[in-house]
């Protein structure tokens, strides 16, 4: 059963990490389409793809660290790097699938250019590239931490 949720844990990461950055660079690819069409597949790809791994690679997460919290949270001072570095990914997966969502709704002022500064405008899409980046560095912390055990 361990070895189980230890595959479906790191299997749902690579899915839900390789997810949520193509909902950045949708999101993100100003070139590419209009920036409603561009939010449309940006949030279905989080739908169907990010957020149901997410769930999976968290259950599985818990479970794991709820069976031995001594061993995870005491023993292997590893761990607090790991969940640090999870965290973060958790926060920026929130955000980014947050912009996809309001740039799915983004509607021209009257003359066909972005209206003001609302949900999906340039200025929302300009910080998912970054926020991508950070969500990457911040799951390849995460990573480290869980394959190389070193100690915080």
């Amino acid at each position: 059963m361990d070895l189980a949720l230890l595959w479906l844990h790191v299997s749902a990461n690579l899915v839900w990490i390789g997810s949520i950055l193509a909902v950045g660079v949708v999101v993100a690819a100003r070139d590419a389409g209009d920036p409603a069409t561009r939010g449309r597949i940006a949030s279905d790809i989080y739908r169907r793809l990010a957020v149901p791994s997410f769930v999976i690679s968290f259950l599985c997460g818990a479970i794991r660290l709820g069976q031995e919290p001594k061993h995870y949270l005491q023993d292997s001072h590893w761990m607090h790097g790991k969940l640090l570095f999870a965290l973060i990914v958790i926060a920026l997966h929130h955000v980014i699938g947050g912009r996809a969502k309001k740039l799915a709704q983004w509607k021209p002022d009257e003359s066909g250019k972005p209206a003001g500064s609302p949900a999906g405008s340039v200025p929302a899409a300009g910080g998912a590239g970054i926020l991508s980046i950070v969500l990457a560095v911040a799951a390849l912390g995460a990573a480290f931490f869980a394959i190389f055990k070193i100690p915080m």
